[in-house]
């Protein structure tokens, strides 16, 4: 089912992801989640991040390129998950890209409120990498709209995409309703995402209000960059740059076309760093020479002087957080002239 599997990174991990809508009766929720997170860490070696709820699972993981297949069958042999899941979604770049087994009783998508099946069995129509490489090549002013965050679209995306200036999935989703209201309900509106979870979620929620013909890529940027890969030619590819992801590898290029600068410095860059002060954390965008410069922080003061304590000490004397989410991953609301200020 999973065949191909792709080459081990350099430490002999493989990263994938899957997502599947089914029922899972409430009482069996947490026993499940208690059963991936001792069995996938004890017999699998796996490390990732799972969130399972009533409505399903959704996971990003790497495993051990030995035990993937092993990973397979522990999935059809588990009989709230036999069946349920589909291929994995093969990363772009392999390595061990999480530290540990992170496993969570909770909603799937962050949507903003309930999320039914019978609003989720309102699919939108998926198309495959190369079906939607041919829709968008021939109807140039199709709204083509790009459901991830802000900071996602900004180092990657597809040509003549528009990504909403919000905050907030349930924002975005008004946002995107708002502009397929102005085309019309039976308008084509293509949509895409990371890996496609945010996509199937959102295009079912149009669909449920009555939009006729709403699309998403099959497996998001993840498959369309294997896509692009497996054509050999990257010079064709409609999009553009790297796919963001939320792991330690901070995103997967699909093509060398680098579309940002270093927050700091404005050199052309496109590599994200999270500030070393752990109660900053800021999320930006940094060139080596400043991440040397500024210790690999966003060059506050404060910041400066806490990223000279180890991990630990760190951990010790952990704080507050600095920043609210919304300052957090948006830079430019909190460094000023190269240098991060503090509150």
């Amino acid at each position: 089912m999973d065949a191909p599997y792709p080459d081990p990174g350099a430490d002999g991990f493989v990263t994938a992801s899957f997502y599947s809508f089914f029922a899972i009766p409430e009482p069996q929720v947490g026993a499940l989640r208690g059963q991936i997170q001792l069995e996938w860490a004890r017999d699998l070696g796996v490390v990732d991040r799972v969130y399972v709820c009533a409505q399903g699972i959704n996971a990003q993981l790497s495993v051990p390129v030995d035990n993937a297949r092993a990973l397979r069958a522990w999935l059809e042999a588990a009989p709230a998950l036999r069946g349920r899941v589909g291929p994995f979604n093969w990363a772009l770049d392999h390595s061990r890209a999480f530290r540990a087994l992170h496993v969570r009783a909770r909603p799937l998508v962050a949507a903003g409120g309930e999320l039914s099946l019978d609003t989720l069995a309102h699919e939108p129509e998926y198309l495959t990498p190369a079906a939607w490489d041919r829709a968008l090549r021939s109807d140039r002013d199709a709204l083509v709209v790009d459901m991830r965050n802000t900071y996602e679209f900004r180092i990657g995306r597809f040509e003549g995409a528009v990504c909403p200036d919000v905050d907030t999935f349930r924002d975005e989703l008004a946002a995107v309703r708002a502009m397929c209201e102005q085309r019309g309900r039976d308008a084509p509106v293509y949509m895409y995402c990371t890996g496609g979870i945010r996509c199937s979620v959102a295009g079912a929620m149009l669909r449920a209000d009555g939009f006729t013909s709403v699309k998403t890529l099959q497996g998001g940027v993840v498959a369309y960059g294997r896509h692009v890969r497996d054509s050999a030619s990257q010079a064709s590819s409609l999009f553009v740059g790297k796919n963001f992801t939320f792991d330690k590898r901070r995103g997967e290029t699909v093509t060398p076309a680098v579309l940002a600068t270093c927050d700091q410095c404005g050199a052309e860059c496109d590599t994200y760093a999270n500030c070393a002060n752990i109660n900053c954390d800021l999320l930006f965008i940094q060139c080596p020479s400043c991440a040397e410069k500024h210790r690999r922080t966003c060059g506050s003061a404060q910041c400066i002087e806490r990223s000279q304590l180890s991990h630990e000490e760190l951990i010790k004397d952990r704080r507050p957080p600095k920043w609210p989410h919304r300052e957090r991953v948006r830079p430019e609301l909190v460094i000023q002239n190269g240098i991060g200020r503090d509150p």
